[in-house]
């Protein structure tokens, strides 16, 4: 007997592109590393800036003007390695490496954890508290639904 259509195979389609969970989370990776690199290009032009100009008394010469401005380019030097690295597990994240979505996963429910403790110590009312929390607690949900974790594991979903 022959049938008018052949019975339909499970079918995981290839996806070019990390779903739209993975693209909102590295989004804000990239909006944070952005801003970073914004902050230390603004600390290392102050540093520049401001550095000679500071008069100090050299009582003993442990302060310098000097001094001021080499920690103000190591200060910005350090935020423009953390505003890299945010943009490198943005990246890794939309390619799907299961590592960084578990170590953001890490990190943004440790930062939901920090944000209710800090809450309840301070006794902040609850709706600073909720904002605090709001983003953290999205993105550990976006990274790990089902899509997420298929395109990490085996680049589908």
């Amino acid at each position: 007997m022959a049938y008018a259509y052949q019975p339909q195979q499970a079918y995981h389609p290839y996806r070019s592109t990390a779903p739209i969970s993975l693209h909102v989370v590295a989004i804000f990776q990239y909006l944070g590393g952005v801003l970073l690199l914004g902050a230390a290009a603004l600390m290392a032009l102050a540093a520049a800036r401001v550095g000679p100009a500071v008069e100090l008394p050299t009582g003993n010469g442990m302060f310098t003007a000097r001094t001021f401005t080499t920690a103000g380019y190591v200060v910005a030097g350090t935020v423009a390695l953390f505003g890299l690295i945010a943009l490198v597990l943005g990246r890794k994240l939309q390619n799907g490496r299961n590592w960084v979505r578990v170590l953001l996963t890490l990190l943004n429910g440790l930062s939901v954890a920090g944000g209710v403790y800090q809450g309840y110590i301070t006794g902040a009312p609850y709706a600073a508290t909720l904002v605090s929390v709001a983003f953290p607690l999205l993105f550990v949900i976006l990274l790990n639904t089902r899509a997420a974790r298929g395109w990490c594991h085996y680049r589908h979903y």
